[in-house]
């Protein structure tokens, strides 16, 4: 028992290095498609729990067994989960294995995910209305080892259903306390997916490596999938009170070509800082310009960040909004 304890341990610290909410998918997408034809595709749930269920009985030959039965049998998009996600068969058995309970308790509120398909409609549609030349490609629902909740490639949106798999059911008594804390509600897939799609129609912004480009590229797609959905993909109650002091030291750093400490969580910053500033200099420049189609546009075309960021007015829009 002690030394599966450590096995646990030893995983979720690097769960914990690796873990992300960010689409790092940087190709150029061909699809386009209308909101109606996006299909969305839960097979590989189905797929991963006929493994599951003969892994856990034969762990021995567990690797083998989700490979025959989850990544033979997978979908375009659970092919490049696993190339730009999983990446190892080993690990991920591993991994699955050690967590075993969770994923047995997660296994009937993600193996139906019909309820959500309506409101992941009226999204993709109210996101159209405010980009009529937006794309739409398919959701992919996956079962991953929590390094990702969402990501794209040219296959469409790809979503990690184990860390969305919480409900107010949830027997959570037996759960890791780390993967307690991680793990999202599963009525936030929506937003999830909103703010993917917001990603796989970023082609026309300016490619960059700067901390102000990645956080305004994160930052764009919390902000629009709020103005689509209501909220944003991640939880940033932390940053209350301490508004201005990130957005100082944000500025001192914004043009270094940084990013994993301005998405972990340090002494320093709550975790996903640099999503929220890319986010709140967007909701700055919506300030500024109070048209939500046109600041749609505008983000979605950005071919000079540091001139976005003049224009957004946000230390401003921070002095007014989180003065004290």
């Amino acid at each position: 028992m002690q030394k599966k304890n450590k096995k646990k341990l030893s995983l979720l610290l690097l769960l914990l290095i690796l873990v992300q909410s960010c689409s790092i998918f940087n190709s150029r997408l061909e699809t386009s498609e209308n909101p109606k034809e996006s299909n969305i595709i839960t097979s590989d749930i189905e797929n991963f729990y006929q493994a599951f269920d003969l892994a856990t009985k034969d762990s021995a030959n567990a690797e083998s067994l989700f490979n025959k039965y989850y990544f033979k049998k997978g979908s375009p998009g659970l092919n490049d989960f696993y190339k730009t996600k999983i990446q190892s068969k080993e690990k991920f058995t591993e991994f699955v294995l050690a967590f075993e309970d969770y994923y047995q308790s997660i296994k009937k509120d993600i193996s139906n995910l019909n309820d959500l398909g309506n409101q992941i409609d009226s999204n993709f549609q109210e996101f159209e209305n405010l980009y009529p030349q937006a794309r739409f490609p398919d959701v992919y629902f996956l079962v991953g080892k929590f390094q990702s909740n969402g990501t794209i490639s040219n296959e469409g949106l790809l979503i990690g259903t184990e860390m969305l798999a919480k409900t107010p059911d949830s027997d959570t008594v037996n759960w890791n306390e780390d993967i307690l804390r991680i793990t999202l509600e599963r009525k936030h897939i929506p937003i999830t997916v909103s703010h993917e799609i917001i990603h796989f129609n970023q082609d026309k912004m300016k490619d960059g490596n700067t901390l102000l480009w990645k956080s305004i590229r994160e930052g764009s797609a919390e902000f629009i999938a709020e103005l689509i959905g209501g909220e944003t993909d991640a939880d940033y109650s932390k940053f209350k009170g301490r508004e201005m002091e990130i957005w100082n030291d944000f500025k001192k750093e914004k043009n270094k070509s940084i990013w994993r400490s301005w998405q972990q969580e340090s002494e320093e910053r709550p975790r996903n800082a640099g999503y929220w500033m890319g986010y709140i200099i967007c909701k700055a420049y919506y300030e500024q310009i109070q048209d939500p189609e046109k600041t749609v546009q505008d983000i979605l075309s950005i071919e000079d960040y540091s001139e976005f960021l003049r224009k957004s007015k946000v230390e401003q829009y921070i002095q007014k909004n989180f003065g004290t």
